[in-house]
C-alpha cells in the first residue's frame, strides 16, 4: 500500500478510500520509517504505521481489519497526493517547499 503513483481522480477511487478522503482528518509525520498522526477535530489522534501495518486506534486494536483500514488508507492517499512526506521523509518528486 505504499506510494506508487498520485491519484487525481477522486470518482475513480475504490469506494471505502473514497469515503475515508471524504472523512474529515489531518495527516502528518511522525518519523521517519512510516509512522504518522491521524487527527481529528475530535481531539482524537491516533498513530499508524503503514510499513508494520499497525495503528493505535482501538478498532484496529480489537479487530484488525482485513481488506484495508481508514486510517491507513487515508494516510496512503495523502502521501500518492504530496500532502505529507513519504515514509523515508522525503516530499514526493516535483513538490516545493515554501516557507
Amino acid at each position: 500500500m505504499v506510494v506508487a503513483e498520485r491519484s487525481t481522480q477522486q470518482d475513480a477511487l475504490e469506494p471505502r478510500t473514497r469515503r475515508t478522503v471524504d472523512e474529515s482528518m489531518n495527516v502528518s509525520l511522525l518519523a521517519k520509517g512510516g509512522r504518522y498522526e491521524v487527527a481529528f477535530a475530535s481531539g482524537n489522534r491516533y498513530d499508524v504505521d503503514i510499513i508494520g501495518k499497525s495503528c493505535t486506534c482501538p478498532d484496529w486494536q480489537q479487530r484488525t481489519p482485513e481488506g484495508g483500514y481508514k486510517h491507513m488508507r487515508r494516510v496512503d492517499y495523502e502521501i500518492k497526493q504530496g500532502r505529507v512526506p513519504r515514509p523515508d521523509g522525503r516530499l514526493p518528486a516535483g513538490q516545493d517547499v515554501r516557507l
